[in-house]
Order: structure tokens, then sequence, then C-alpha cells
């Protein structure tokens, strides 16, 4: 499953734990009021959740969700995407990006279009750019403040200046 253009990311179901309904999330998100009692949750397919209960457990969410009272119903969210609207996601400080707000922009260096961005690939060092080009082929751009130069959202466009290896 892949979550559409206007949602934001915030986790992802794992497995089913226990035998009363509980599922071990993923958390992908900064708000630490995302994953609250009583917090509504929406998966990439439209289903609204609403949790019921909700602790840490080795480095996850121990989650319990109403309605989901049993090991099926949990096994039957495995690997579902929690998503948000991106106007309910919080402001970020100036020179900070969503991701869901780099996807699409088109890159460029010394006025040439390289391509457009198509993914983010997280790491814990930096993300990298999937930027793909017009004659089909990937260019990964590392995302440091000594290649990239400028984003201009409005515009639609990101600038960089790659080093020699990367051309």
């Amino acid at each position: 499953m892949k979550q559409e253009k206007n949602q934001v990311l915030v986790g992802i179901i794992g497995s089913a734990h226990g035998v009363e309904g509980r599922v071990k999330v993923i958390s992908l998100s900064d708000n630490p009021r995302r994953f609250v009692v009583g917090a509504t949750l929406t998966t990439s397919t439209g289903r609204q959740l609403v949790i019921e209960s909700c602790s840490d457990h080795k480095g996850m969410l121990l989650t319990k969700f109403v309605g989901v009272d049993d090991r099926d119903a949990a096994e039957g969210l495995r690997n579902c995407e929690l998503v948000i609207d991106p106007q309910s996601a919080p402001q970020l400080p100036e020179g900070e990006y969503y991701h869901f707000q780099l996807e699409g922009l088109e890159v460029i260096e010394n006025g040439i279009n390289l391509g457009r961005i198509k993914e983010i690939l997280s790491y814990s060092a930096n993300d990298i750019y999937v930027v793909s080009r017009e004659d089909g082929a990937d260019i990964l751009i590392p995302a440091l403040k000594d290649i990239v130069k400028n984003i201009d959202l409005a515009g639609g466009t990101m600038t960089v200046e790659l080093p020699e290896g990367l051309k």
C-alpha cells in the first residue's frame, strides 16, 4: 500500500500482539500527541481507527484500536499505513520540509533540469533523493547542505550543486 500524494504517513501497523486485538505500530511521527487514547487515525485506504490504548513496547507502540477485539481482526490491519491530512501536520521550522512537500519537485543544476524527485529514502546519516531523469534512469542525490542549495516549494524546484562523482 502506498499513501496518496495528499496524505502524510505517520505510522505503519505491524503484527498482532496477543489475542485481544493489540497491534505493534511503528511511529513515523514527531508529534507525541499523535498516538494518545481517543485519537483518530486513518488508514491509507480510508478506514478510521480510534486508539483505545497505547504504550511503548520495544521501540514500537503497542496499540489497541476500538472495535479490533481479537487476533484475527488485528492481523487484518497488518501493514496498513496510518496517514493524516497535510493541513493537520504541524508547521516545520524554516529550512525543514516534509517528504510530501519535496516529492515531485524539479531538480535543477546550473539551469539544467536533472529530473523530478520521485522518492525519498531515509537513512540515519541523511535522506537520499531519488530523481527520475527523462531517459528513465535515476540519479541519487544526498540531502546535504553542501549539495542542496535552494528549495522553492512555490516554484516547484530544488537547486543543487553536485560534486564531480555524482554527475
